[in-house]
């Protein structure tokens, strides 16, 4: 401050014509510590906005991380979510098969009153046959050997084509060919079960397997249509509860 008062009374006296060859020298030299301070001022300033707007595009960078961590985070929720919903509905599944087969195991050699027409000779111990081919199916899936486990259901579809579970060995082959990755022919033994077993209790759930194998397939369209169909064709069932929320984590 001192340096620049010093300039404006010598500028004062040079235009009253008093100042002298030192003072003029002097002024000149004033003036070039001046020129030299603001060039200093505007580098430091321009360093300084420089600086505030790659902190400032840093910032920006680390906002759009957190909502994309946050999005990503809450995409991983939802998708658990609808696997956990899977995973307890199929452990039920399981038990309520596995149920069935203890319970057939525990009946009586002796034949059942049934009303009605009397049942054939032999039928008894045809149930017994089907039964047990239908449990070693089973069994293969339950242990994780799946590609076995298609080849005995697939067999089981072929000997016992009149018997009630029927339904069932397409279900269990459709989700065979869902835990090998091979959506397609999933796709095609759930269709079977939803074509031609459409009030079977596992027409909803193979709609509903079938929709994940689109989704896996990355057919979304298709997906979202058969979960769906599944509320309307269902809509008190298990499987359109789990549906309803599937769409509501899409959004729909």
């Amino acid at each position: 401050m001192y340096r620049y008062a010093v300039i404006i009374i010598v500028i004062a006296l040079a235009a009253a014509g008093c100042a002298t060859e030192e003072q003029a020298t002097q002024l000149q030299t004033n003036l070039s510590f001046l020129q030299n301070d603001l060039y200093s001022f505007k580098q430091e300033t321009n360093e300084k906005l420089a600086q505030l707007s790659k902190d400032n595009e840093n910032v920006g960078k680390q906002v759009v991380s957190v909502y994309a961590a946050v999005e990503s985070r809450d995409e991983k929720i939802k998708s658990i979510m609808g696997k956990l919903d899977e995973l307890e509905y199929q452990l039920r599944t399981y038990w309520n098969e596995t149920k069935a087969m203890l319970s057939t195991q525990k009946k009586p050699d002796a034949t059942p009153v049934a009303s009605g027409p009397a049942a054939e000779p032999g039928s008894q111990a045809d149930n017994a046959k089907y039964e047990s081919a239908y449990k070693d199916a089973f069994d293969s899936y339950q242990k994780g050997a799946y590609d076995e486990a298609i080849i005995k259901f697939t067999k089981f579809t072929e000997q016992y084509g009149g018997t009630p579970l029927i339904p069932n060995a397409f279900y269990w082959i459709g989700e065979s060919y869902m835990n090998l990755k091979n959506y397609e022919k999933a796709i095609v033994s759930f269709q079977e079960v939803i074509d031609k077993y459409p009030k079977s209790e596992k027409a909803p759930r193979a709609l509903l397997s079938q929709a994940e194998a689109f989704n896996q397939t990355k057919d979304k369209k298709s997906s979202i249509t058969l979960l769906k169909r599944i509320i309307e064709l269902y809509p008190k069932s298990e499987e359109a509860i789990i549906a309803e929320r599937k769409l509501r984590n899409l959004n729909i």
